[in-house]
């Protein structure tokens, strides 16, 4: 993985890995993260296996998430920023999300695969054929 440091104290995933596949979006109150099976569960695999503090880049902004003592806090910050905290067994409600949405997503079983954790909403892209041709 390709790491440097974004701020003092803070790691940020500077690759052209699968996370970047993601995106975030505002519908509402709530907060839409998005992406393929790979985007998402590559994105489960970095929050979970981060340190304290990490910021990943995705699409169209980041996702940061902080180890703390707490419930588990989402919130939108910055242009666009994710900012996610808490403790490890409220941030596993997110890093699940993503890793089922991922498996349903491309089992296919389910026509809209998402999952609600408080303010956040995983959803599943399934690939356009399209996207990889030039037309």
């Amino acid at each position: 993985m390709n790491v440097h440091f974004y701020k003092p104290g803070v790691r940020q995933n500077g690759g052209m890995d699968d996370q970047r596949h993601c995106r975030l979006r505002v519908h509402g109150d709530d907060l839409d993260l998005a992406g393929s099976p790979a985007a998402l569960r590559a994105l489960a695999a970095t929050l979970r296996g981060a340190g304290p503090e990490v910021q990943i880049a995705i699409r169209n902004g980041a996702v940061v998430q902080q180890r703390a003592g707490g419930p588990l806090a989402i919130s939108l910050r910055g242009a666009p920023t994710l900012h996610l905290s808490g403790g490890d067994e409220d941030l596993a409600a997110v890093w699940a999300a993503l890793e089922t949405v991922a498996a349903e997503t491309e089992a296919g079983t389910v026509a809209d695969p998402h999952r609600h954790v408080g303010s956040l909403v995983v959803t599943g892209e399934r690939a356009d054929p399209l996207a990889d041709l030039s037309l």
